[in-house]
């Protein structure tokens, strides 16, 4: 099936934080606290998307406060954390939505992502990722995770749903 009939189906688009949203990389203070580093133009994508209409999810196996807050700044519609059997949350998301997978795009960068990736319409992979990963991807992206690669995902999408343009 074509890229562009694939992302006009799609009406929620979910992701994975650690490795998609971040760099993956955890970073620990001496009180033992852990930051994350998050690009803010992967915010900005996700805000423009959510403008059009679609909705926002993530989904991940971590769980902090830190996490939480950026996700409820941005208006993320669908938080699930510390849930490592991500297809399992992938139904409950389209049970409450009564949407088909194919309506689904997610971005993954691991293996635990990958039944997710096969299921849903539109499955993404970011650059970083391992190459068991990317096989279940439609489209991986040219950034890493963390780097802005949602940022690119939403671009595409907006590009194709609107015939090469976006509109902010």
């Amino acid at each position: 099936m074509p890229l562009r009939d694939r992302v006009i189906r799609v009406r929620i688009l979910l992701m994975d934080v650690d490795g998609v949203l971040t760099d993956g990389r955890l970073y620990y203070t001496e009180r033992g606290e852990t930051l994350k580093v998050f690009d803010v133009r992967d915010g900005l994508g996700i805000k423009m998307i959510q403008k059009e209409g679609i909705r926002t999810g993530v989904i991940s196996g971590r769980d902090s406060e830190p996490l939480r807050n950026r996700l409820e700044e941005l208006g993320i519609d669908e938080i699930y954390m510390g849930r490592f059997r991500k297809e399992e949350v992938l139904e409950e998301i389209l049970t409450k939505y009564n949407l088909s997978p194919e309506e689904v795009a997610f971005i993954g960068d691991d293996l635990v992502d990958i039944p997710v990736l096969r299921r849903v319409g539109f499955p993404v992979a970011v650059r970083n990722a391992p190459e068991e990963v990317m096989k279940h991807a439609v489209y991986v992206t040219r950034t890493q995770g963390g780097r802005g690669a949602v940022r690119e995902v939403v671009e595409l999408i907006l590009k194709l749903r609107s015939g090469g343009r976006i509109n902010n």
